[in-house]
């Protein structure tokens, strides 16, 4: 039985197309109590929610909405195919704490939360001597949910009762990150993680980032629909009435500069540090958002379709070439490895993901054929540099499939599974094959799961948050 499921988790180590990190073997008898200290280097990770990299500025994008990311990446390297592995910021961020698929990890609809078995990032860096700090924004990774695994403090700004809003949020998200920074030493590494909720409907920025973007483009078309859901309108309780859809997608551009300010505040704060030349920054988002492709409105997670899956990323710090631009397949479940490979600490072994650092700076590694995405409603899909195929929901919840040409339709607007019924097959097997091997590692996961409660535990303030962001719908108790 040892022997199949390590066969199974060969296999799909083999059908991800990864490996083992640059000369740090994955060996099966590691464990966190025998990890140690590599080079010191420090990590500031910052993520940003429901980020689509199609509206910043160094992925191309016309408006002025990011100008301090653009700065930053121009001092490292961006990853232009860059996607989350789960839509949604529970999941992905247990693949991003952890790097493991979520058969590993045991995250799912009866396990909605980061479990205690799981070696995350914090917690093997502070094993390896590592201060681990995080100033967060969004209940969804509530410490009472599994997150705040391996950090010494853990911050839960919605908690704060004087951060009444967002912005104020933000600025204390950033504030934490100043002072932290400004008191940093050499001598003492440091996992900093800080976590902004906006972009994250609804879509309320501060003056003057609520007008900054209403232009010509912003007014056009007509009012939209006012609904109950998230498709077919707008979410009835976010709804400015008269309102077209420019309207929203300035505003959403809005809380991207908005933040894009925060950001710039804390890299001015690491750029005058004792640890700048030390200090690899990581800069990337959870999910992306969908702004009205296939009539999906203001909300992430319910289809695989690229505008919720594609994500930013941006590393730059010692030993990564400026300017650096890649075009490979990247996952949120390589940043595990990528991180701890950057810091030279060993990592878990059987990790779907793979270290980044080779393209980051520029070398050629092995190629990676396809990237592979799960959702909380059990779908499935895959995708390489031509075609992908995703699941996608009927009106009865049962999955169909569908193919998609990247090149000649990168909008994802035509199924062309119908007349290239070659091309589907290939993909719907290679589909199936990673279907097989996630049931294999789920099933060993969930004799790890009996008797586990998988109840969540979240705090009124946490749950009247979530309400406000749109993931509950009923009244918090």
């Amino acid at each position: 039985m040892r022997a199949a499921v390590a066969a199974g988790t060969a296999g799909l180590l083999a059908l991800l197309g990864v490996g083992c990190p640059e000369g740090r073997p994955a060996g099966p008898g590691r464990s966190e109590a025998t990890l140690r200290a590599g080079n010191q280097l420090n990590v500031l990770l910052i993520t940003i929610d429901t980020l689509r990299p199609d509206h910043m500025g160094v992925y191309g994008y016309g408006r002025d909405t990011t100008p301090r990311i653009d700065a930053l990446a121009r001092r490292g390297a961006v990853f232009d195919e860059a996607y989350t592995y789960w839509p949604k910021t529970r999941g992905s961020f247990v693949a991003i704490m952890t790097g493991r698929l979520a058969a590993q990890s045991g995250y799912g609809k009866s396990h909605p939360l980061l479990l205690d078995f799981n070696p995350t990032l914090a917690s093997v860096l502070k094993q390896a001597g590592y201060d681990t700090v995080a100033t967060v924004d969004n209940p969804n990774v509530a410490a009472s949910l599994g997150y705040a695994k391996g950090f010494d403090r853990y911050r839960e700004t919605w908690e704060e009762q004087a951060l009444a809003t967002e912005t104020d949020r933000a600025r204390a998200i950033t504030e934490d990150g100043v002072r932290f920074l400004e008191a940093a030493r050499p001598d003492r590494p440091f996992l900093l993680w800080l976590h902004y909720v906006n972009p994250h409907a609804p879509y309320t920025p501060p003056p003057p980032f609520d007008t900054a973007f209403l232009d010509d483009e912003g007014p056009a078309g007509p009012p939209l629909p006012s609904v109950n859901s998230f498709f077919g309108g707008v979410h009835r309780p976010w709804e400015v009435p008269g309102q077209p859809l420019g309207y929203y997608v300035a505003q959403y551009d809005g809380e991207i500069a908005a933040n894009d300010v925060e950001v710039g505040r804390v890299m001015d704060a690491l750029d005058r540090s004792a640890v700048r030349e030390q200090t690899l920054v990581v800069l990337t988002s959870d999910h992306g958002e969908s702004l009205g492709e296939h009539d999906y409105f203001f909300d992430h997670g319910a289809n695989l379709y690229d505008p919720g899956m594609r994500i930013p990323l941006v590393m730059a710090g010692p030993g990564l070439e400026a300017g650096r631009r890649s075009g490979v397949l990247v996952t949120t479940l390589d940043l595990v490895p990528t991180i701890l490979d950057a810091v030279k600490v060993s990592y878990p072994p059987g990790l779907p993901g793979r270290s980044l650092l080779r393209a980051a700076r520029g070398e050629r590694g092995p190629a990676r054929e396809r990237l592979f995405g799960q959702n909380d409603r059990n779908l499935l899909g895959s995708w390489g540099e031509r075609f992908k195929i995703v699941a996608t929901p009927t009106e009865d919840d049962q999955a169909r499939y569908a193919l998609y040409d990247r090149e000649a339709d990168p909008g994802e607007t035509r199924d062309v599974g119908g007349r290239m019924p070659r091309e589907l097959a290939v993909e719907r097997e290679k589909l199936e094959q990673f279907r097989q091997r996630i049931d294999t590692l789920g099933a060993r996961t969930r004799r790890l799961l009996e008797g586990r409660s998988g109840e969540e535990r979240l705090s009124p303030e946490a749950c009247e948050n979530l309400r406000a962001l749109g993931y509950i719908q009923q009244a918090c108790p």
